[in-house]
């Protein structure tokens, strides 16, 4: 509107602003007026990428709320003139556009499932091991033909097992450190019907399959920057001075996760094993997995398991698998990351296992109907209506 910005005492304090970002080392751009010159933006946007204090770039567009109810028509101008330029695929939107009110559902019924059960949960905040070899286990049919060769390496490295290969780690008699779960979807429940060993503990998030939290392994809580993730992060760092930081997850699924969560152990040697996002030796995953426990009723003489599963993956990489495919491929030259058989066998020097380190802290963030009454407040449309509803009319001291 110009009667806002082209008062100067708002130009004086936009200035400010971006001077104060500056002395911090960000590059804050301010975009004014209701019909910008997004040529002249684009041009700007793309030179701060060539700034040699810039090594990783992610331009993502929010929108305040308020400022969506009061200008559609800028905000819808703004998403198709700077997403468009800036955002190499949408799956990430579709993705979140899907999933965010299961998410916060989720958050809610999971953080009143442990209130109820008074249990103590870790409030991730980093990892340090004088370990560095860290391996992350996919559940693709390779797997299968790495097994023995990672059971004779056990003691050499740090395992982080995805939800999936969980039932064929434990048949082989292969128990990970961690077992990392981040899929709200109800058929992350089919994983974890077999036995697991009480001692393991799970890495997810608040908003995670609501069955995990019925388990009785202890639960290790990763800030993932849902906006209910950054309300509890302000009130922690506010009230009690503890710090939970963020970790991005830009590729969404766990091996990004844990490349993540463990990048601040020194001389990382970050291995992966069952991760190839395509389907392997005739079928889409390894044995064992919650898969077979779905679909195993279905099989018939003229319905194989292989046909059943194989929607899951194809012979090619498509869509949002095909880009964490590439991304994975770039990075594995920058950050050390390689296949776990192509790697030689580790010369161990000691047959003592190497302790690591999780830093972490224990406590519980606000009350549920804080919780929901904020997701509807600062966030419009990550919450349904008769979600809020019932969380509010349930909760302590609330009167209609």
């Amino acid at each position: 509107m110009s009667e806002i910005y082209e008062v100067p005492a708002f130009q004086n304090e936009v200035d400010g602003l971006v001077d104060k970002a500056k002395a911090r080392g960000i590059i804050l751009f301010v975009i004014k007026g209701s019909k910008p010159n997004w040529l002249e933006i684009q041009t700007s946007l793309r030179a701060a990428l060539q700034d040699d204090r810039i090594t990783q770039s992610k331009w993502t567009l929010y929108e305040t709320p308020n400022y969506e109810r009061l200008f559609p028509n800028i905000v819808k101008e703004c998403r198709n003139q700077f997403i468009s330029q800036f955002s190499s695929e949408n799956t990430n939107e579709n993705t979140i556009s899907h999933f965010q009110k299961l998410w916060t559902h989720h958050y809610l019924k999971n953080k009143q499932i442990l209130e109820t059960k008074h249990e103590k949960v870790d409030w991730f905040q980093s990892f340090s091991s004088e370990n560095p070899n860290v391996l992350f286990l996919g559940a693709s049919p390779s797997l299968e033909k790495d097994i023995e060769s990672i059971k004779a390496q056990r003691h050499d490295w740090i395992l982080f097992a995805s939800d999936t290969s969980i039932g064929f780690l434990l048949t082989n008699k292969m128990q990970p450190d961690y077992i990392v779960s981040f899929d709200s979807g109800r058929g992350t429940s089919y994983h974890f019907l077999t036995e697991i060993p009480k001692e393991i503990p799970i890495i997810t998030w608040l908003g995670g399959a609501p069955y995990l939290f019925e388990l009785p392994n202890p639960k290790i809580l990763v800030n993932t920057g849902h906006p209910l993730d950054q309300i509890v992060e302000f009130l922690f760092q506010k009230e009690q001075k503890l710090s939970w930081p963020h970790y991005q997850n830009r590729s969404l699924n766990l091996l990004g996760m844990v490349s993540s969560i463990t990048k601040g152990i020194q001389n990382r040697n970050f291995a992966m094993s069952g991760v190839s996002f395509v389907a392997e030796l005739g079928k889409s995953h390894c044995k064992g997995t919650g898969y077979e426990r779905y679909y195993l009723p279905q099989v018939e003489r003229k319905k194989s398991l292989e046909i059943l599963t194989k929607r899951l993956y194809s012979g090619t990489r498509k869509g949002k698998n095909q880009i964490v495919w590439e991304e994975l491929q770039s990075t594995k030259g920058s950050e050390a990351m390689s296949f776990f058989s192509e790697l030689p066998r580790l010369d161990s020097k000691s047959k003592i296992i190497t302790k690591h380190n999780m830093h972490s802290f224990q406590g519980f963030p606000p009350s549920i109907s804080d919780l929901a009454k904020w997701a509807n407040q600062d966030q419009s449309g990550i919450i349904h209506s008769k979600t809020l509803n019932t969380w509010l009319r349930f909760s302590p001291g609330y009167a209609p």
